[in-house]
């Protein structure tokens, strides 16, 4: 599946810290459907494997579609769904 995967960052909120950043993702039953809960493996680079819960959403204005995931220990990352037509 044709995903982007988005930088997070906190920077302007909070102090900056040296967290591990996600380089290789895999997401399980994704749906262009808002609001549908799906699965994403991730592995960091530093060599952690995390599945975390992820939520698809809709964006209004431009109707792109993106998969925000988190888990329990804080590990989130963002993907956006790339159109192979586009």
């Amino acid at each position: 599946m044709p995903f982007e995967l988005r930088q997070l960052s906190w920077h302007k909120r909070r102090r900056a810290t040296e967290a591990p950043k996600p380089v290789s993702f895999k997401v399980d039953d994704f749906k262009k459907q808002a609001n549908h809960f799906c699965r994403v493996h991730v592995t960091f680079d530093n060599g952690d494997v995390a599945q975390l819960q992820g939520r698809v959403s809709q964006n209004p204005v431009n109707l792109t579609w993106s998969v925000n995931a988190i888990n329990a220990h804080g590990q989130a990352v963002f993907l956006k769904w790339v159109d192979d037509d586009a």
